[in-house]
């Protein structure tokens, strides 16, 4: 089954939804991950960090349903370092779709920064896949 495998590989992580691994980036990094179900589509989940070090200049999640299924109302919700919410995305109707946020700042600790994509299905918002990117010095 798709969501139960696990597998990284460095440089260019691609990293499953059920792991909390991360890529480490003290500069610019992109990773990317696999989630969702039969339910919910199956998606590809990327998490972009431009900066250096612990400043971050922009973040970008972006998700790309990967099963050829119609689009779907989803939102990325973004967390901090210790799985911290930051904020949430606006909510929008695609298969394919790329969400930036302007940071322009230092995180307050390194660690691992996701963008995790939730999928509205009968009235609720579910899990989906995420990605995650080590902040560090």
């Amino acid at each position: 089954m798709r969501k139960s495998l696990a597998a990284s590989i460095s440089a260019g992580v691609i990293v499953f939804a059920s792991l909390a691994t991360a890529s480490p980036a003290s500069a610019s990094a992109k990773v990317c991950g696999w989630g969702g179900d039969q339910s919910l589509g199956y998606w590809e989940v990327c998490y972009s960090v431009w900066g250096g070090g612990l400043y971050v200049d922009s973040v970008e999640g972006s998700a790309r349903r990967t099963d050829g299924g119609p689009a779907r109302s989803i939102h990325f919700e973004y967390v901090k370092a210790g799985n911290v919410h930051w904020k949430n995305s606006q909510q929008y109707w695609s298969n394919n779709q790329t969400d930036w946020q302007n940071v322009k700042g230092n995180v307050s600790k390194a660690g691992d920064y996701c963008a995790k994509l939730w999928v509205e299905r009968n009235g609720g918002h579910y899990f989906a896949g995420q990605a995650c990117v080590n902040i560090h010095l």
